[in-house]
């Protein structure tokens, strides 16, 4: 396959994984393909984005979260499609398709294609009788946590600096307290430090809808993600 036909074949298997992921979050996508447009993508009914026929994705008015996915989706297409399948198994059965994504300290994160219903990511470790076959424990629909739990068990992050949803919630609640009380407990450097700290929580546990709601509130510059 040349370089040609590589970059299209990508560009069609990452298309199909794209509108796949944003119609499940509820996004509608519209192939245009005309002039200097090849796709619109609506939040309900309001244009957040396009994708221009240079495969530009421009004018993300949704909090970025177009972007972010479009980023993600390219990251793991590309990879999966340039990567030999490996040999591996779970729970004594063979499984076919999977391809090496990342590979760290014999731990291993792996994709394969469904048809029709986007990608599955694994992640494993390498047997000490072969180099070159997987156990493959955990699978995952979700690109994110299966990189989440790739870097824990690879030991690219310390298990013990990570909060959990139940602990956020302990912190929440501790701080929220700490800044109720009368007379103030806090100063008022202390007090915005408090607040950073209770957004970025409160962040992580809300809903995505509700991030996109919130976001989608406030203006967003133009920008671009060239691909």
């Amino acid at each position: 396959m040349n370089y040609d036909e590589l970059k299209e074949d990508f560009t069609q298997a990452w298309y199909d994984e794209l509108f796949r992921r944003l119609r499940k979050e509820g996004y509608s996508v519209k192939l245009v393909n005309d002039n200097d447009i090849y796709a619109n993508i609506y939040w309900e009914e309001a244009l957040v984005c396009q994708i221009d026929q240079n495969k530009d994705l421009s004018g993300d008015w949704s909090g970025k979260i177009v972007k972010k996915i479009a980023e993600e989706t390219a990251e793991y297409v590309f990879t999966h499609r340039t990567s030999s399948p490996i040999k591996c198994s779970i729970s004594g059965r063979r499984l076919r398709g999977f391809r090496k994504l990342l590979a760290f300290n014999d731990q291993v994160l792996a994709a394969r294609s469904i048809h029709g219903s986007g990608y599955q990511f694994a992640t494993g470790y390498r047997t000490i009788l072969t180099m070159n076959y997987y156990i493959l424990d955990k699978r995952f629909s979700d690109y994110v946590k299966a990189c989440e739990d790739f870097a824990l068990r690879a030991g690219l992050i310390d298990q013990d600096r990570i909060f959990s949803e139940s602990e956020m919630l302990v912190i929440r609640s501790g701080l929220t307290q700490l800044i109720s009380m009368t007379p103030s407990q806090v100063t008022f450097e202390e007090l915005k430090a408090i607040g950073s700290v209770l957004n970025k929580i409160s962040f992580c546990l809300v809903p995505k809808e509700k991030q996109f709601n919130s976001l989608n509130s406030n203006d967003h510059e133009f920008d671009q993600l060239e691909l």
